[in-house]
């Protein structure tokens, strides 16, 4: 699963409030590992560059990868610590997709933010808010929508995330958004994802990375030209 891309954002005012919060800048390269299941949440991480992956190990059957979801710029993480009554631990893994810039909040400066910050708390409670909607959606998706079209939905909400990767309707996604990364966003196979990558005009895959038009697959979407 993976978040849609919300229309209200931060105002330039509120990044400035921000900043006066003194949050930690860090940097992440890609794969590698912000935190695990289990490990003590520290805080909250504001999402500033690039993409993470987000993701609840399987406590059933641990040869099985539960789906993933995927944020990106402006995206909050390490949300846990918002939480009363918890153990104050993490509930699931992070890791870095790309190269990642990420700025860190300690638990108790969050607080003061959302106390503070009229503008911060209701950027978070719309982001809370479609995250949960979109669970509720790609839940449903599983049993109603054919993959196809649940794939048109997660290349899309990546490609809205990697824009300055391409011109305004042509997107080409990181390298480190693979077959298998779409695999685990879908819930399904990776051969099952090549064979319907290949039917579809609208993505191509050059040199190992996938290139998708904005435009068409908004068009696919919307249900216009899908059997044409």
């Amino acid at each position: 699963m993976e978040t849609v891309k919300r229309e209200q954002e931060i105002s330039p005012f509120a990044w400035d409030r921000i900043k006066t919060y003194a949050p930690l800048y860090v940097r992440y390269p890609a794969g590698e590992l912000i935190y695990k299941e289990g490990s003590y949440v520290a805080g909250v991480y504001l999402i500033s560059n690039g993409l993470v992956s987000d993701q609840c190990p399987s406590r059933q059957d641990h040869s099985r990868k539960p789906p993933l979801e995927i944020l990106g710029p402006g995206d909050l993480i390490g949300l846990e610590s918002l939480l009363e009554g918890q153990n104050d631990t993490h509930h699931s893994c992070t890791r870095a997709v790309t190269e990642t810039g990420l700025y860190f909040f300690q638990s108790d400066v969050f607080m003061r933010v959302l106390k503070e910050e009229d503008e911060i708390g209701r950027y978070c409670l719309d982001f809370l808010c479609r995250r949960f909607y979109d669970l509720k959606h790609w839940c449903s998706a599983l049993f109603n929508q054919p993959l196809e079209v649940r794939l048109y939905h997660r290349l899309l909400n990546l490609a809205e995330k990697c824009k300055e990767n391409g011109d305004k309707e042509t997107v080409v996604l990181p390298p480190e958004i693979t077959k298998t990364t779409l695999s685990l966003l879908l819930g399904v196979s990776t051969s099952k994802v090549s064979k319907t990558i290949a039917s579809l005009p609208e993505i191509s895959v050059v040199e190992k990375q996938i290139t998708v038009s904005l435009k068409a697959l908004r068009l696919r979407l919307a249900g216009v030209g899908v059997d044409s």
